[in-house]
């Protein structure tokens, strides 16, 4: 946890203020919070249970439940049906989930791509088995969906945003709003 502080406090904090200009310290971009979500278009209970107790070994915070609000022909849910769950990660959680992405699991991924829009970024991560915490239950977690994340970002534009994960040493970005 402290790590990414750190790194935030006197690296990325430096490389934003050299690159733009602030009239306040306040309007220096950071990591606002970020959205775990398992998703499953028709799932039931017993499909939901690895998903949720993957979730806490994941990033250390218990999941809620998503259910659909109303019936989608389109997409053939049901209304009241449980279909996913979902994390916001604040606080300490946050920089703890960030700082073994950064450092553990992106290291590992060979195609890694993402879509900045606006101040958000947007991955989906496939291999949920590079986590070592689920790679030890293997025969329990056999069947977990895709994993999505949505880092959002206090900042004024996507530039900014790609700056900071420029900054983190992501990799270019493949896709952008604007393009």
């Amino acid at each position: 946890m402290y790590t990414f502080k750190y790194y935030y406090q006197h690296i990325i904090k430096q490389d934003l203020l050299t690159k733009f200009d602030y009239n306040n310290a306040l309007q220096i971009p950071f990591l606002n919070k970020i959205v775990i979500n398992f998703g499953a278009s028709q799932s039931t209970f017993k499909n939901l249970l690895p998903s949720l107790a993957s979730a806490p070994l994941l990033c250390s915070q218990f999941p809620y439940i998503t259910i659909s609000k109303k019936t989608t022909l389109l997409l053939k849910t049901k209304g009241g049906v449980a279909i996913g769950c979902k994390i916001d990660l604040r606080g300490i959680n946050k920089f703890f989930f960030f700082e073994k992405f950064i450092f553990c699991i992106l290291p590992r991924i060979k195609n890694f791509c993402y879509v900045v829009v606006d101040n958000n970024v947007f991955f989906k991560l496939d291999n949920l088995f590079l986590f070592k915490e689920i790679a030890k239950e293997y025969d329990y977690f056999q069947d977990l969906p895709k994993l999505s994340v949505n880092l959002n970002f206090k900042a004024k534009n996507s530039k900014e945003v790609s700056v900071f994960l420029s900054a983190l040493k992501f990799p270019p970005i493949i896709k952008s709003q604007y393009d």
